[in-house]
């Protein structure tokens, strides 16, 4: 018998799996899944059975030396992660990390007595193996033994055979365990508090006839063991509510449930709503969890103390043997696609672990993708809607400001006389105002009125932005340099120009010094408890105007927020993606969305010098069919997803004529080998030097995934990628710039 393994050398796995001679003595504990000592050169390490191939190439297979733990990933993870490899076009032991606790623990061995007390009590005739006797007899006086205390009283390969058979007569029983207080406590503590239930059931808040449907669909879904839906419920419809009945639906059927959010500022939110219902069952799971941390969270996972997880993509890979549900929040968001090897998409990977593991997915969003709200209109998600608001509230009314018109009437400020006249009344009536602008920093711009100067940074082709303490800052490689005000080729005045948050916290705290003003960016938010607090002030009323990025777009539930402003519209409209569009419209219906959440009436103001832009327009009617309609027709002439599969190679290196060589290079045997594949390129990426790396690329349309798949595997087959040149393969990118 031989096992396909994936070994772990020098705290790195290899790439791909090694074979190795299941001996005698283990197969009846090997499957896919378990964690084994293996030899390796000229010492021994661990490692994860993938497979089990009926040949070898190798001579001279070496033998697993030795059993970790049985079942370290369920059968279906290992499927999942064979499936990841192949479909995302990396190899299996990339795609492994992220099944696995940053500590792996090893389990225990126990072999514990069950043939009667005393040494006097056993018939040395009834064995044929006087070593089987010793060892009945030792396990006969201590009860429970480990089995590394047993190899150490005796090594060797017989101490296997006398446990097999003393196993196989009824002796002995072998356990697995951790050890930990964690497995005692959940072998006498019920795996849910039926209390919790009673109080998700009986809550106050009534379901709307909307919510009893799509909960209805979801938990027949449950009974049957599979189901995939699109939940497109408009901001404050109860989307949330929704989730947490079928995550008792779920418990209720003794299932574990995965419920993902796009960005950490969500956690808190979504966690603090499930653990009121239902208290230690819930656990937090992301990649900024301290490393022990982390591994606690894994193992109380595993072990069936935790039957809830709530988190990032990473949290998709949570160890749950019995995964009942998999809910997705915010669905459109691109940060379920992974920037780094390996470049998964959470979406496409939650579809396949609910079919391998008979689960139920629901993807949730105000704005589904365009690629998601197609499935469902091909009948491959099941779409659940919900068209009005919870508790009487109604969708905010929305007012589009041309600032041109601010510009001609010799108006420099970024904050409109209107917008300026709906947060002063705002205040006074003691409410809250949240203002949208998704750039950081003071001045994104910075430039030499005498000479035309712009300070760039030296490792990549961008300008550097001001920030508000006198640094000038890379926003993608972190390079500061001091700010000195004047050009250091001319000695002309330097001007900022353009407006990020830092800039309108300065013009909020100028116009109005009497409000209590908070911001939340990436600079202003460098750890998770910091967004706790902001998060938390804000939810206090502490503070009554909240400036950020899309950090505070999404799924926000501020009930004192009457008024949103939306500093400039056309930030992310005219970036060279295909998305641009799209991204602009999810983002602007978001953020309208966190006003007017309960009875008082809410106001938009969305500030723009593209008035007549239709994704502005249909984001302030909050029309998403209209916009979608007008999405799929452009995206079905110019051959975009849906309509075609997508990938992007890029090639990274010091020197650009090298880069450009490599990518020509590639780009021509692409072209000789795809007949079925839409070469678009090479060309330089949209900032075309990054850390001191220039950068092109080319990106691939094939009609499926398979056709994409096999120009791709003859390609890069007869492709030699240059010394100092990286290549990157990304399947489905969702940013193209």
């Amino acid at each position: 018998m031989l096992a396909s393994v994936i070994v772990n050398s020098s705290k790195q796995w290899i790439g791909q799996p090694l074979v190795y001679e299941v001996p005698a003595s283990l197969i009846g504990e090997i499957r896919l899944g378990t964690w084994v000592r293996v030899p390796i050169g000229n010492r021994e390490t661990d490692g994860v059975v993938v497979g089990f191939p009926q040949e070898s190439t190798v001579q001279n297979v070496k033998v697993i030396g030795e059993v970790l733990d049985p079942e370290l990933l369920p059968s279906p993870v290992v499927e999942l992660l064979l499936w990841m490899s192949e479909y995302y076009l990396c190899l299996p032991g990339e795609t492994l990390p992220l099944f696995l606790p940053p500590i792996l623990k090893r389990r225990q061995c126990f072999w514990s007595w069950l043939g009667g007390k005393g040494r006097e009590g056993l018939d040395p005739a009834l064995f044929i193996n006087p070593l089987t006797f010793e060892v009945a007899a030792y396990l006969s006086r201590r009860g429970r033994v480990t089995q590394r205390s047993l190899k150490s009283r005796w090594p060797g390969k017989e101490l296997d055979l006398a446990l097999q058979e003393l196993e196989a007569r009824g002796f002995v029983v072998r356990e697995w365990s951790w050890g930990s207080k964690a497995s005692k406590k959940q072998a006498s503590s019920p795996g849910l508090e039926e209390e919790n239930l009673r109080d998700i059931e009986q809550q106050v808040i009534n379901l709307t006839f909307e919510q009893r449907l799509a909960l209805k669909y979801l938990e027949i879904g449950l009974k049957q063991g599979k189901g995939n839906f699109l939940l497109h419920g408009i901001t404050g419809s109860g989307k949330t509510e929704v989730y947490l009945r079928a995550v008792a639906a779920a418990l209720n059927l003794g299932k574990g449930v995965i419920v993902l959010v796009p960005e950490h500022s969500l956690i808190p939110q979504m966690a603090e709503r499930l653990k009121e219902a239902f208290g230690h069952l819930v656990v937090i799971l992301h990649g900024d969890l301290p490393t022990g941390e982390r591994t606690g969270v894994w193992e109380k996972l595993r072990s069936g103390e935790a039957k809830i997880v709530v988190g990032t993509r990473s949290a998709l890979f949570a160890p749950l043997p019995e995964l009942g549900l998999i809910v997705i929040d915010e669905e459109h968001s691109p940060t379920y696609k992974h920037e780094a090897n390996p470049r998964y998409d959470a979406r496409e990977v939650a579809l396949k672990r609910g079919q391998l593991q008979g689960a139920v997915v629901v993807l949730g969003s105000a704005t589904p993708s365009t690629e998601a709200y197609f499935l469902a209109s091909r009948g491959q998600l099941k779409l659940l809607v919900l068209k009005q608001r919870v508790a009487g509230g109604q969708l905010p009314k929305v007012e589009i400001i041309d600032m041109r018109e601010e510009y001609l009437q010799g108006r420099s400020g970024y904050l409109s006389v209107r917008l300026q006249e709906e947060i002063r009344t705002t205040l006074k009536r003691g409410e809250q105002v949240l203002l949208f602008l998704n750039r950081r920093g003071y001045a994104p711009h910075v430039t030499c009125r005498c000479c035309g100067y712009v300070p760039t940074c030296t490792n990549c082709a961008v300008g550097l932005t001001y920030h508000v303490d006198g640094k000038l800052r890379c926003h993608y490689c972190g390079l500061e340099k001091g700010w000195r005000g004047s050009c250091p080729r001319c000695g002309g005045s330097l001007a900022l120009l353009g407006a990020g948050t830092q800039r309108v916290e300065a013009e909020i705290r100028t116009i109005f010094p009497e409000a209590r003003v908070l911001r939340a960016d990436s600079d202003s938010l460098k750890s998770p408890r910091r967004w706790r607090e902001i998060y938390n002030l804000f939810l206090a009323r502490q503070a009554n105007v909240l400036i950020g990025t899309q950090t505070i777009a999404k799924g926000m539930d501020f009930p004192g927020v009457s008024l949103v402003g939306v500093i400039n519209a056309d930030v992310s409209l005219f970036l060279p993606d295909f998305r641009a569009r799209e991204r602009t419209f999810q983002l602007l219906t978001q953020v309208a969305g966190r006003a007017g959440r309960r009875s008082r009436e809410g106001k938009v103001l969305i500030q723009t010098f593209n008035p007549q832009e239709p994704a502005i327009v249909l984001a302030a009617r909050q029309d998403y069919e209209s916009f979608y309609h007008l999405e799929i027709a452009s995206r079905r002439t110019l051959r975009y997803p849906p309509f075609v599969k997508l990938a992007r190679l890029g090639l990274m290196g010091l020197y650009e004529g090298e880069v450009i060589s490599a990518a020509f290079s590639l780009a021509r045997i692409l072209k000789e080998v795809g007949t079925s594949l839409e070469v678009l390129g090479p060309a330089p990426a949209a900032i075309p030097k990054v850390r001191g790396e220039y950068r092109w690329q080319l990106t691939l349309k094939a009609p499926g995934w398979q056709e994409l798949k096999e120009a791709l595997e003859a390609g890069l087959g007869r492709y030699c990628c240059p010394p100092g040149i990286k290549l990157i393969k990304e399947i489905g990118p969702v940013n193209l710039w």
